[in-house]
């Protein structure tokens, strides 16, 4: 599963919380993907964790098999869309969990 959201949306740690009430995903993997650092004023990937309440969430952003893992696999990469940059190693992230 993935989210992209500009650096302007407020709304993520509400989807959290509705991932976490299906016991039928509760182990896909979350793939956020932070758009438009490729505008001055977007925020950076330590603030985006903070206003979503990431912190201590996240899963690492190397290969971590998931039976190593206790939680679901989930991770935050930078990016932007317009200049095709970051979501390439958040999706190659994101493969190494499915089967």
């Amino acid at each position: 599963m993935s989210f992209i959201f500009d650096w302007i949306y407020r709304g993520f740690s509400g989807v959290l919380q509705f991932l976490g009430e299906y016991e039928t995903i509760s182990g896909v993997p979350v793939l956020v993907l932070g758009n438009k650092i490729d505008r001055p004023e977007a925020v950076s990937e330590v603030r985006l964790r903070e206003a979503f309440g990431l912190d201590g969430q996240t899963t690492g952003k190397g290969g971590v098999s998931v039976k190593e893992l206790n939680v679901r696999p989930l991770e935050v990469f930078m990016c932007s869309v317009l200049k095709k940059q970051g979501y390439g190693e958040g999706f190659r992230w994101l493969s190494q969990y499915i089967d």
